[in-house]
This record gives C-alpha cells, sequence and structure tokens, in this order.
C-alpha cells in the first residue's frame, strides 16, 4: 500500500534520517516509536507528500487516499462541532444539492437527455459515497469521541483547544482514508473515548501508523513497532512493553560488541607499537595492522540527552492540605459541581479522573487559586505552597517571539540566568537552545519548558493538568519516577491509565456536576466503579419487578444484563432491518423519479418526492435510536 526505500534528510549538519526504509501493508498496524526531536513528524510530512527528502522515494498504491491528523485545529467562528464534523463529507454533499436542484428543475420543465445522464450519475454517487448516513455517522463518531448532543450544536468558539483537536479527528475518521496517520491521536481524550478510540481503530478498513505515547493504546491497536533512533529504523513484531525489553537486550548486546572490539583494538595496537620495529617480528606485526584496519565498532544505538527532574521540595507540617466542604462551582445558570465534598493529605498522590467538561480543570484552577468558587468552602493547609501546571496557556504574540529562557526569566524575576539555564538544561534546553522563540518549539518542547518553571518553584504541592500530553514515553517514565519520589501531595489530570494507575493513591471522581472521593489507588477506584454498576443493575432489576425480596445473587445479576443485552440486540437488529428496508425503497423511489412517465407525471412526481422525504425523517429518527443502542453496549 505505502512503502519508503532510503529516505534520507538533513538539517544543516544534523542528519535526521538515514536510509529509512518500512513497509505499511493493506489494514497494516503500525506505531511509530521514538524519543521526541527524532523526527518521526517529519518522517509523517514526507509520506504525505509535504516533505521531499534529500534521497529515496515513497511509493503509494494507485489511487491511495491518505489522512494525517494536524495538531492545529482552526474552523470558522460560526461552526459546530457538529457543522464541522460533517464537512468531512463535504464532496457527497455538494452532489446531493445538485441533484436536488434536477429534482426541482424536473418538476417545472422537460429535462434534457444530458441532465437525465446528470441526475443517474449523481444518484449513484451520493448512494455510494453515503449521503444518507452522512448525519447519523457523524453524530455516532462525535458521540464517541465525548460530545454530547448539546456540545455538539454548540459553536466550538465557546469551547476549548481540546474540543476543536476532536472534531479534527472525527473529520479525519470520517473521511475513511486508505491510509491513516494519525500523531498523538490519544493527547486530547478523556478515558472513556481513548477505549472508544481504541476499538474503532481495531475494526479500521483502511491501514494505520500511529505515534502515540500510551502503552496501553498502541498494544490494543498496533501489531508492531518501528523504532526511529539516530535516523535509523529498526522494525519490531513485538507488544510495547516486549519491544522495549528487545531493545534493552540489543543495546546491551551492542555495547558487548563494541566493548569487545575496543578491547581487541588496544591488544593488537600494543603488539605493533612493540615489535614493528623488530625485523623478526615484523611480518607479524603488518598482520596484526591488517586485522585492525578489518575490525569496525558497531555503534551502540543511543536515547539522546534525558529529562533531569527532581523538583524542589519544600518541608511541611500539618494535617491537611486541602479540604472541601459543600464546595459548589457554576457558571452562570450551569452547575458545574456542588456539595462537594474531600480531604486531601500531605503526601497524597491524586487522580482527577472524569469526562472531559465535567469540571476536572475547574477544580483544578480552584485548588490553585486561579478560580473563585461559588459555595461552601476550601481550606487550604497554612503552609501549602503549590506549583501548578496548566493544561492550555493562552500565549500573545509576544510570548510566540520571546525566547524560552526570557519567557521563564519573566516568570522568575528573582531568579539569576544561572538558576533559570539550569532549569532549562534540565529539560533538555542547553547552550543556544534556549534562544529559541516559544512560538517555534513542538508541543513536547513547550511541556517541557512548562516543567521547567515547576523546577524554579519549591513547593508542597504539585497541581498538574495533563502533564504527560506530548511527552514522549522516556519523558513520562522519568515524570513518574520524579513524581513518585517527590514528597510533597500531588493532584493531577491524566487520561494515561498507567501513569494513573502507578502514581495514584487517592482518586477524586468529577462527574455529574458531584465530587465523589475513592480513598483508595486506582485500582481500588475502578474495583468501587465496578460495584456501583453492579448495584445499580440490581437496583434496576428489582424496579422492574423481576427480583424476589432477597439480594440477587451474582449469577442472577449476570443473567439478568445478559437478557437486557439479549433485548438490546434483538431490537437493534430491528432497527437495522428498517433502516435497509427505507434506504432500499429510497433507491427504488430514486429509479423511478429518472423514468419520463414519472417525471412528466406532476402528481406521481409529487408522491413520491413526499414518501421520500417522509422515509427521510424516518430513517434520521431510526438512526439517533441506533446510535443510542449503540451507546448502550458501550
Amino acid at each position: 500500500m505505502i512503502e519508503a526505500r532510503n529516505i534520507c534528510l538533513s538539517f544543516g549538519d544534523r542528519e535526521l534520517l538515514r536510509s529509512v526504509s518500512f513497509q505499511l501493508g493493506d489494514r497494516g498496524r503500525l506505531c511509530l516509536a521514538g524519543s521526541n526531536g527524532t523526527g518521526k513528524s517529519t518522517l509523517f510530512s514526507i509520506l504525505m507528500g509535504e516533505l521531499k527528502p534529500d534521497s529515496g522515494q515513497v511509493i503509494r498504491s494507485g489511487g491511495l487516499r491518505m489522512g494525517m491528523l494536524r495538531q492545529h485545529a482552526e474552523f470558522p467562528p460560526e461552526a459546530t462541532a457538529y457543522s464541522a464534523a460533517l464537512q468531512a463529507f463535504a464532496p457527497v454533499l455538494e452532489k446531493a444539492r445538485e441533484l436536488e436542484a434536477l429534482h426541482e428543475v424536473m418538476g417545472q420543465r422537460e429535462v434534457t437527455e444530458e441532465e437525465l445522464h446528470r441526475l443517474d450519475v449523481l444518484q449513484e454517487a451520493v448512494s455510494r459515497e453515503g449521503y444518507y448516513t452522512a448525519e447519523s455517522e457523524t453524530r455516532s463518531v462525535l458521540h464517541g469521541l465525548g460530545f454530547d448532543r448539546e456540545k455538539q450544536d454548540k459553536p466550538l468558539a465557546e469551547l476549548s483547544g481540546g474540543w476543536g483537536m476532536r472534531v479534527l479527528l472525527a473529520q479525519l475518521l470520517l473521511g475513511k482514508p486508505d491510509c491513516l496517520l494519525l500523531d498523538e491521536p490519544t493527547n486530547h481524550l478523556d478515558l472513556e473515548s481513548i477505549v472508544w478510540l481504541e476499538s474503532y481503530l481495531r475494526n479500521y478498513p483502511g491501514s494505520l501508523l500511529l505515534i502515540c505515547h500510551d502503552r496501553r493504546f498502541v498494544d490494543g491497536v498496533c501489531e508492531g513497532l518501528l523504532d526511529l533512533r539516530q535516523g535509523k529504523l529498526e522494525s519490531y513484531s513485538l507488544p510495547y512493553e516486549r519491544y522495549e525489553e528487545e531493545r534493552a537486550l540489543r543495546v546491551a548486546q551492542q555495547r558487548q560488541a563494541a566493548s569487545k572490539a575496543q578491547d581487541e583494538i588496544e591488544r593488537l595496537s600494543r603488539f605493533i607499537d612493540r615489535f614493528k620495529a623488530k625485523a623478526s617480528k615484523a611480518s607479524l606485526a603488518r598482520s596484526a595492522m591488517k586485522r585492525l584496519d578489518r575490525i569496525e565498532i558497531e555503534e551502540v544505538e543511543q536515547d539522546g540527552p534525558s529529562m533531569r527532574l527532581r523538583f524542589p521540595a519544600m518541608d511541611y507540617a500539618g494535617a491537611f492540605a486541602f479540604i472541601g466542604e459543600n464546595l459548589k462551582k457554576s457558571y452562570g445558570p450551569k452547575t458545574i459541581f456542588q456539595n462537594g465534598e474531600f480531604n486531601i493529605k500531605p503526601g497524597d498522590k491524586v487522580a482527577l479522573v472524569g469526562p472531559n467538561g465535567a469540571g476536572k480543570t475547574t477544580l483544578m484552577r480552584i485548588l490553585a487559586g486561579e478560580l473563585p468558587y461559588d459555595g461552601g468552602e476550601l481550606k487550604q493547609g497554612a503552609s501549602i505552597r503549590s506549583g501548578y501546571y496548566a493544561q492550555y496557556v493562552e500565549l500573545t504574540d509576544k510570548d510566540r517571539e520571546t525566547s524560552i529562557l526570557d519567557l521563564v526569566k519573566e516568570s522568575f524575576p528573582k531568579s539569576s540566568e544561572g538558576q533559570v539555564r539550569a532549569a532549562l538544561g534540565a529539560m533538555m534546553f542547553s547552550g543556544d537552545d534556549a534562544f529559541k522563540r516559544f512560538g517555534v518549539l513542538s508541543g513536547g518542547e513547550r511541556a517541557r519548558v512548562r516543567l521547567a518553571r515547576l523546577l524554579l518553584s519549591p513547593s508542597n504541592a504539585l497541581l498538574l493538568d495533563e502533564p504527560t500530553n506530548h511527552l514522549d514515553l522516556r519523558s513520562k517514565d522519568l515524570l513518574l519516577d520524579a513524581l513518585a519520589e517527590y514528597p510533597g501531595t500531588v493532584v493531577f489530570v491524566s487520561h494515561d491509565r498507567e501513569f494513573c494507575e502507578t502514581l495514584a493513591t487517592h482518586v477524586l471522581r468529577v462527574d455529574g456536576g458531584r465530587i465523589v472521593e475513592y480513598p483508595g489507588d486506582y485500582a481500588y477506584y475502578l474495583h468501587k466503579v465496578e460495584q456501583d454498576v453492579e448495584r445499580e443493575e440490581q437496583s434496576f432489576a428489582r424496579a422492574e419487578g423481576r427480583s424476589s425480596q432477597r439480594a440477587p445473587t451474582n449469577r442472577e445479576t449476570r443473567k439478568e444484563t445478559e437478557r437486557r443485552e439479549r433485548k438490546r440486540e434483538k431490537r437493534e437488529a430491528e432497527v437495522a432491518a428498517s433502516i435497509e428496508s427505507l434506504e432500499n425503497r429510497n433507491t427504488a423511489i430514486d429509479a423511478e423519479l429518472c423514468r419520463e412517465d414519472v417525471f412528466s407525471n406532476p402528481a406521481e412526481l409529487r408522491r413520491l418526492s413526499e414518501e421520500r422525504a417522509a422515509n427521510g425523517e424516518k430513517l434520521e429518527a431510526l438512526y439517533e435510536e441506533l446510535i443510542n443502542l449503540g451507546a448502550e453496549a458501550a
């Protein structure tokens, strides 16, 4: 389907890609792995034909349609999530408008032979290209990506940038390209949407090349990895964890071979130096020199520079860090949460979880003192000093043109240039890198600049909103280690399952206008959620009158769940059959409308047009029901 052959690319004296070759077959699923800055996104641009390599070529199957997820979203000011995502069907929507105009003409005058042919072509095209299912597909994909119906029809200008990125992803998926290039698609998704996307991509009919730093997601979607490092590409047909083990073994073997070769070079060099001047040993010395010339030291793969993370911590003595009592926050008439109760103690590592838009960032900003609350009380420990990492930072034009050195110095005017440079150096910005303009940095580099600010601010509480977004796996692991060692309190939002499972000692769930505290780790939280679901199912069964006076057993609960699932599947099949029947009838109507004896008969033309319009309304309702039935299954 697509093949890269000996791709080479350099920027100045830096060789970014060195004879990179690989193949991605039909329905292939590969992850492009490697540290930030190794050239993964650059390789994507070459595959898309947007960047020309110095040498080598990209070979694509004839007619191959490729689509790449962009990292910047721009939409018309009046666009809603639905209207923007629906633009994936723009070509067929235009054909449908032309078809409708032709139908109007047919009701007013006799059409030409050419117009009749065009009508046939258009009718076949709108059916083949998915016009009749465009709305339901768009609604369904947006729902899977976390948009409820209200949010789908809300102007995007009223939503945060992360929602715009979801719309871009929806557009791409709805366009159904033959080959998908996804650059960090999970960055702006909550856990529920990540699980949905993982399932969607497993069943995607085309091929997929993925850049992602979520191990679980990669293993759920991909069949192998391409490791890009020091300009070279290595292929691994392994799960992510096995790939890391295999790569570590390969590096160890390279180091061992290099060490052995170096020892041999030194041994032969000593022999040559000792005997080259002696006539009796001259031939042996010459042989040793030939052997020395043939020795090659294999290049050892390097990971490049790493973040050096150790958050400065202040001592703290107290019984609590943050206590919420009846905490309430609203935006106008909309209540985000109320009656919020929680107790965060010194040293707790607290995961804030819940769907996007539920209020996690709002609560984080309240804890950081950046946002007032509307009711109840928030108590903060007397000696608490927080460091806050925001997920989204609005940049001015001045910020974009400012060097990262000056930008950080402005935030900490009391810090010396040496201290600022040390913090940036710990985040891998050394030498002239400190003078890069902030506006030209990648997402991962911007994340590291904001982490550098935390290194300049001693604290005993870190408030981190999506700190792992844009970080490669190695940097994420280093951040995780540093936070685990940090003696202070950490409150964090992350949709990385592994990150939550490893770090969290407590969980706060923000959802449905409530803040629920789970006084245990992430596994405890998942267990309690599962118990809550089971209790809800039992309550539902009792309310339906299908349970006895005693509490149902697990077996009874499971049977009831299975019964409801069978009922749902039966209705789903009935709805699907009704949809197919109506679509077949509409296809037949469209064929009748093309007949001369019909379009020349105004009464018959009106009858069929009205029937088709009524069928369209029925189809819309059926597709909406089908979406809801699918959501129940999820």
